[in-house]
C-alpha cells in the first residue's frame, strides 16, 4: 500500500503530464518547460553519489528511508503553499525560476532516500520476485491513478489558476503522508553481507572508476541508458504540444494522466512477468522502443484521440523503467557493491536528460515534429545498443547451468 498510495500521489504532480502544463500556464518558455524533466531527473539521481555512503554500511537503512521520505513529502506541501499565496501576483520572470527551483528541491529530497529505499526493497524481496512485485506496485498505483486523473481533470476545470495547481500539490502531500504510515510498518531484515564502514564520497567515486574500468557490460548498459533517458526527455512536451496543436484546455492534462495510468495498468499486467521470465534486458529494449513509438505518434497523430496513444506508449516507458532499470543493474554486481552501482548509474546517466533543454530550443526554432524525430532516433539507438552490446547476466547464468547439466 505504501507504493500504491505514493504512486497515486505522484500522479497528481506528474512531471510528464502535470508539471510541464503548470509551467506553461505560469508563463514559462519552451526551454523552461523542457527544464522540468531535466531538473526532476538530475535532482532525483545526481545527489545519490553524495549520500550513498550513509546507506552502504552495516547499519539498518529503514531509519534513513523514513527520515528522507518525510522531507520529500513536506516538499509537496511547500510547493502547494507557494503556488497558492505567491504565484498569481509574481511576475513570470520571478515565479517561473522559483517554481523550477522548488521542483528541483522536491526531486533532490526524493533522491536522498532513493538508494536506501531500493536497498531495503532488495533486502526484503527475492531476486526472482522483484519484477513481479514492482509490477504489482505499479499496477495498484496506476489503477488508483485512473481515478486520480479524473480528480485532476475536475480540479483543473473547476478551480481558478493557480489555486487549481496548488490544490493538486496539497492532495499529493496528503496521499503521500498516508503512504508514509504504511512505510513505517515495513520490517527490515538483518543483512548477511558485511559492508565496509562509511567512507567519504571520494571513496565512492574511486570505487566507481574501478568498476567502470573492469565491467565492460556495465559500461555498455550506461551508454544505452543515456540514450534512453535522452529519448524520454521529449515526454515533457507531449501534453504541451497536444494542448497547443489541438487547442484543448489545460484541464486535458487530467485526461492525459488517465491515459497514462490506464496504459500502465495494461502494461504492468505483463511487464513484471516478462522481466522475471525472460530477463530485464528484453524489457529495457521494450522501454526504448516504447519511447520511439510515443514520439512517432506525436508527430503523425491527426486528432486528439489518436494522439492519446502517445501517452499510452509513454506510460509503458515509465512502468518499464521502474520495473527493469535498477533491477537490471543490481544483477550486474554483488550485494556488497549494489548501492555503489545504483549511485553510479544514476549519477553518470541522469545528466544526459539535459538534452531536454536542447529539445525545448529545438521545438521553438524548428518545430515540435523535428524535436520528436530526434527523440525517436535516440530511443532507437538505445534499443540497438542494448540488443547487440549488453548481455543479460541472468540469461547467461541459465545457459551456463544448462550446459553443465
Amino acid at each position: 500500500m505504501d507504493g500504491a498510495l505514493f504512486g497515486l500521489a505522484m500522479s497528481f504532480v506528474s512531471f510528464n503530464t502535470i508539471l510541464p502544463v503548470f509551467i506553461q500556464q505560469v508563463g514559462g518558455s519552451d526551454v523552461a518547460i523542457g527544464s522540468v524533466p531535466v531538473l526532476w531527473t538530475i535532482g532525483m539521481n545526481f545527489p545519490q553519489a553524495i549520500v550513498i555512503r550513509l546507506t552502504n554500511s552495516r547499519n539498518p537503512v529503514k531509519p534513513l528511508v523514513l527520515r528522507f521520505g518525510l522531507l520529500n513529502r513536506y516538499s509537496f506541501l511547500a510547493v502547494g503553499v507557494f503556488t497558492f499565496f505567491f504565484v498569481k501576483d509574481m511576475p513570470t520572470t520571478i515565479s517561473v525560476p522559483l517554481l523550477l527551483a522548488l521542483i528541483f528541491f522536491t526531486a533532490v529530497t526524493g533522491s536522498f532516500g532513493g538508494p536506501a529505499w531500493f536497498h531495503l526493497f532488495t533486502k526484503t524481496t527475492p531476486m526472482k520476485l522483484r519484477g513481479k512485485l514492482l509490477a504489482i506496485r505499479q499496477l495498484l498505483s496506476s489503477s488508483l491513478g485512473i481515478f486520480g486523473g479524473s480528480v485532476i481533470t475536475f480540479v483543473l476545470a473547476t478551480f481558478a489558476f493557480p489555486n487549481n495547481f496548488a490544490l493538486l500539490f496539497v492532495i499529493a502531500y496528503v496521499l503521500s503522508m498516508a503512504s508514509y504510515l504504511y512505510l513505517r510498518k515495513l520490517k527490515e531484515p538483518i543483512s548477511d553481507s558485511q559492508y565496509p564502514d562509511p567512507a567519504p564520497p571520494s571513496s565512492t567515486f574511486g570505487d566507481g572508476r574501478a568498476i567502470l574500468k573492469r565491467n565492460k557490460n556495465f559500461r555498455n548498459f550506461l551508454l544505452a541508458d543515456a540514450f534512453t533517458l535522452m529519448s524520454m526527455s521529449a515526454s515533457a512536451f507531449y501534453a504541451v504540444y497536444a494542448i497547443e496543436k489541438f487547442d484543448v484546455p489545460a484541464s486535458y492534462a487530467g485526461t492525459f494522466t488517465v491515459i497514462v495510468m490506464a496504459g500502465m495498468v495494461a502494461g504492468n499486467s505483463v511487464f513484471g512477468y516478462l522481466a522475471d521470465s525472460f530477463g530485464h534486458k528484453m524489457t529495457l529494449i521494450a522501454l526504448a522502443l516504447s519511447s520511439v513509438a510515443a514520439s512517432v505518434v506525436a508527430i503523425f497523430a491527426g486528432n486528439i484521440l489518436m494522439y492519446g496513444f502517445t501517452f499510452f506508449f509513454m506510460s509503458w516507458t515509465v512502468g518499464l523503467q521502474v520495473i527493469s532499470r535498477l533491477s537490471f543493474v543490481v544483477e550486474l554486481c554483488s550485494e556488497a557493491e549494489r548501492q555503489t552501482y545504483i549511485a553510479l548509474t544514476n549519477t553518470i546517466t541522469a545528466p544526459t536528460v539535459a538534452v531536454g533543454i536542447l529539445f525545448g530550443w529545438m521545438a521553438r526554432a524548428y518545430g515540435f515534429p523535428i524535436m520528436f524525430a530526434m527523440a525517436a532516433l535516440t530511443g532507437f539507438l538505445a534499443a540497438v545498443w542494448l540488443y547487440f552490446f549488453v548481455h543479460d547476466p541472468r540469461i547467461e547464468d541459465r545457459m551456463r547451468v544448462a550446459n553443465i547439466g
